[in-house]
């Protein structure tokens, strides 16, 4: 039963906007009868169960705390350097397995865009030309002034089963079990 329900995708829909310095958005992540949605500039979360609200958070800033500096730190001995390095060739290997999963339904950028220097402006015009035709991006210099606007809307899927081979082949890689091994025992 749960390898059924860990057939069916996960979609996550994000949309993105901003100006002068100011970000909107709102990103969705639903599954099967199940949604979870946060507001970017509201700074809420709803948690939705067959379309209805079952949680509606919105959050507070919160003044900074300050704390007593000797109480807070404590002293820990950090695995040396030499533990970690051959995880990375793995860890690369393993991430991008993990973006190889996610399949773009729509990725839609429309951007406007000025640096200080037309020159420049027009040196990253080129290099966007250069962009492949993959997705559906258009964007518009503006040689007159620094500006930076975009309004960003993407949908991506992924099945969770598919994550389950490139995690299995990270833990049961040789190099990352004698590293964890190594570090554990630091």
């Amino acid at each position: 039963m749960i390898i059924v329900v860990l057939l069916f995708p996960i979609t996550i829909r994000a949309r993105s906007s901003g100006s002068e310095g100011i970000m909107d958005g709102s990103i969705s992540i639903s599954w099967l009868i199940l949604a979870i949605q946060y507001e970017l500039k509201d700074k809420q979360t709803d948690i939705l169960f067959l379309g209805r609200t079952l949680i509606h958070r919105q959050y507070k800033e919160k003044p900074p705390e300050t704390k007593d500096i000797k109480k807070s730190v404590k002293s820990r001995s950090i695995p040396p350097v030499k533990n970690f390095i051959p995880l990375i060739r793995p860890l690369m290997q393993l991430i991008r397995d993990l973006i190889s999963i996610f399949k773009f339904r729509h990725f839609e950028l429309d951007t406007v865009y000025g640096l200080e220097d037309p020159a420049y402006t027009g040196m990253l015009t080129g290099y966007m030309h250069a962009l492949p035709g993959k997705y559906n991006i258009s964007f518009t210099p503006d040689f007159t002034q620094p500006v930076l606007y975009w309004d960003l809307d993407l949908a991506t899927a992924f099945t969770p089963i598919m994550v389950v081979p490139p995690i299995t082949r990270f833990a049961t890689n040789p190099l990352v079990l004698r590293s964890g091994w190594r570090i554990i025992r630091s």
